[in-house]
């Protein structure tokens, strides 16, 4: 019986290496974020390697996580910019919201609807990394069709954005979310993104 608990196929090994390969995955994660200028590829190679180990099967997610992190580190660089800068002014148009808001010089109203532009902006952000990791673009078709496919998904684009707002909420208050939950995040997002992409992937690939 313990004998056949630690077959590599058996229900108890599989899942204690989706759990390794979650903590694993999470912590390369952040490794590779910590250049920068590498975060958008780090992002990438996450979404990449959670969606082939979890949704496909794939048996390799460490290796190919560095693998899609070589392959777009320079190309991401560039989008990684742009995400930074539009990241730091969200935050701080957020932070002056909310100071303004206690102090009473704007309504709570205001700042909620500041709230919410925020997150639907940090929705269409988590599109663009896996869009990188995926398609072959230039620069200004990656931002573009980017913007297009968040605009054509709103209610997904939504749930995207108030997805990765509690990770980035959890993951920047406490250390122990940090383990897992930017690998748990990607492969929520995955159900989200997957059918968005699904239109525009070759044939053989859409049908897997």
């Amino acid at each position: 019986m313990f004998r056949n608990l630690l077959r590599p196929d058996s229900p108890l090994m599989i899942t204690m290496t989706q759990i390794t390969d979650c903590i694993f995955l999470s912590l390369f994660w952040v490794l590779g974020c910590f250049p920068l200028f590498t975060m958008g590829a780090a992002f990438a190679a996450l979404y990449d390697a959670v969606f082939h180990a979890y949704r496909k099967g794939d048996k390799h997610g460490w290796q190919r996580f560095w693998r899609t992190f070589r392959g777009n580190w320079k190309s991401g660089i560039l989008p990684t910019a742009i995400f930074l800068t539009v990241f730091a002014v969200l935050t701080k148009v957020l932070i002056s919201l909310w100071n303004a808001a206690v102090y009473g010089a704007v309504s709570w109203t205001v700042f909620s609807g500041g709230a919410f532009a925020g997150v639907f902006v940090l929705g269409i952000l988590s599109v663009l990394f896996p869009m990188l990791s995926r398609f072959d673009n230039s620069l200004a078709a990656l931002l573009k069709n980017t913007l297009l496919l968040a605009m054509a998904n709103l209610p997904r684009t939504l749930l995207l954005g108030m997805l990765n707002a509690f990770s980035l909420l959890m993951c920047t208050f406490y250390v122990v979310p940090l383990f897992f939950l930017p690998a748990l995040t990607a492969l929520l997002s995955t159900l989200l993104i997957e059918p968005m992409f699904k239109p525009y992937m070759p044939a053989e690939n859409a049908a897997e």
